[in-house]
């Protein structure tokens, strides 16, 4: 999702990319080893040279905003206070979050500004970067509450591109149709997990 803030004020987009998948897929129980315990977010200004001290409050205060994983990405020609100035979240690695928020940023900036540059990013607390599989925050929260009650078999899957993701008792092919519908038709759902 894209999180969208015109002069200071957020207001959401929906818009969904990438994520993580590994090629085969886990059981719930080594997926819950895997997951960042609880909801805190933790947040990184990796390129933020060209705001002013409080510009850098404003982009670190969006934190609590952009649901894991998220990134913000300006361009230091046209600053922080554009009105195409877009965060997106709820993405399935921080690396899908940076491409999104580039993408956005790229294809809203001005032809001669400079390109762009993520200037914050936002993943769970304990995220681990090497692990095998990372979960949005939507999704981990419905791993965690509602595909943990499903009788076995069961399934969960994740879309790459989208960032949505779907599950199913019974084979995976239930929970690749879940996902390829929340996606609106993605078509690179894949199944992490099974049971």
């Amino acid at each position: 999702m894209n999180y969208t803030m015109r002069s200071s004020v957020l207001a959401i987009l929906v818009a969904s990319f990438g994520g993580i998948a590994s090629a085969e897929s886990l059981t719930f129980k080594e997926v819950r080893k895997i997951l960042p315990k609880g909801s805190r977010v933790v947040a990184e200004l990796p390129d933020t040279s060209f705001l002013d001290e409080k510009q850098q409050a404003i982009v670190l205060s969006l934190k609590d905003t952009i649901p894991f994983y998220g990134a913000l990405a300006l361009t230091a020609d046209e600053g922080l206070f554009v009105d195409w100035l877009s965060a997106s979240g709820q993405h399935h690695s921080l690396d899908a979050a940076r491409t999104a928020a580039l993408d956005y940023c790229n294809a809203n900036r001005k032809a001669e500004s400079a390109g762009c540059v993520v200037v914050l990013e936002v993943s769970p607390k304990g995220h681990d970067a090497d692990a095998i599989l990372s979960l949005s925050a939507d999704a981990t929260d419905t791993f965690r509450k509602e595909y943990r009650k499903l009788g076995s078999p069961k399934a969960f899957a994740i879309s790459k591109s989208q960032g949505t993701f779907g599950f199913a008792g019974g084979d995976g092919a239930r929970a690749l149709d879940a996902c390829a519908k929340a996606g609106e038709g993605a078509s690179d759902c894949t199944v992490v997990v099974a049971d």
